[in-house]
């Protein structure tokens, strides 16, 4: 039951931020276009470490499974809204190209991290049932956060199109990683009855002991043949 309401609240959600209709900021403010680009991934970023911080609050409750989700979908809004900055925002020059590049290896990084995270923590969205609601969110991610690699790339110079080239394809690997682990179905769960119970090992025997009996029968045995030597040794003496 838990499951079923937090699907239907966070598709509810994912509804309502898909409705929210983006526009470009409008470039009469005359900001460097790498003060323009810049300021439209400082969003991105911070909403994936919003998003890995909620990885790793996951404790197995719905609350923390559905505060992560929400954030996903508000980071897709982000992004979406991000690619229509750079779109809108001029050509780089080489120099401008190389400063930018600090800003997308911080992205990239914290992408890679974030992910990571959400990879490891895969088995507690498993038992809450909530791993395909994360797999779709990954796949919309995919998409868009592509996407914005391509409008980033539009604005370097030809000299820097190789590097950006290598950039999106180590992305696109990071994203690939994550999508193909959740798409992995979640291990059935075993039921508390069906568990074997434990093996209790066999106790060894207790080593036998000598008994006394046989001890005192020796004795007597020794005790007799004595004696018949001593009647032996009288009866020598009176021939």
């Amino acid at each position: 039951m838990h499951t079923q309401s937090l699907i239907l609240g966070l598709l509810g959600q994912a509804v309502l931020l898909a409705a929210i209709p983006l526009k470009p900021k409008a470039a009469i403010e005359r900001r460097d276009n790498l003060d323009i680009i810049e300021m439209a991934l400082d969003p991105v970023f911070s909403s994936l470490r919003s998003i890995d911080a909620a990885v790793l609050a996951l404790d197995g409750t719905p609350t923390t499974a559905n505060n992560l989700l929400a954030v996903s979908q508000q980071n897709q809004v982000i992004v979406n809204q991000a690619i229509l900055n750079v779109r809108a925002s001029g050509d780089l020059s080489a120099s401008k190209s190389l400063k930018l590049r600090q800003t997308t290896d911080s992205l990239a990084a914290q992408t890679k991290t974030t992910l990571g995270d959400l990879v490891a923590r895969k088995p507690i969205l498993d038992k809450l049932g909530v791993s395909n609601v994360a797999l779709q969110t990954l796949q919309q991610q995919q998409i868009s956060s592509l996407s914005l690699s391509d409008a980033l790339a539009e604005k370097v110079p030809k000299a820097g199109q190789k590097k950006a080239a290598e950039d999106k394809g180590n992305l696109q690997s990071i994203l690939s990683q994550a999508v193909a682990a959740y798409s992995v179905p979640a291990a059935p769960m075993v039921p508390a009855g069906a568990i074997p119970p434990p093996v209790i090992p066999i106790a060894a025997p207790p080593p036998q002991l000598i008994s006394p009996a046989g001890s005192k029968d020796k004795k007597r045995k020794k005790k007799a043949k004595a004696n018949r030597h001593d009647v032996d040794a009288l009866a020598e003496e009176e021939v």
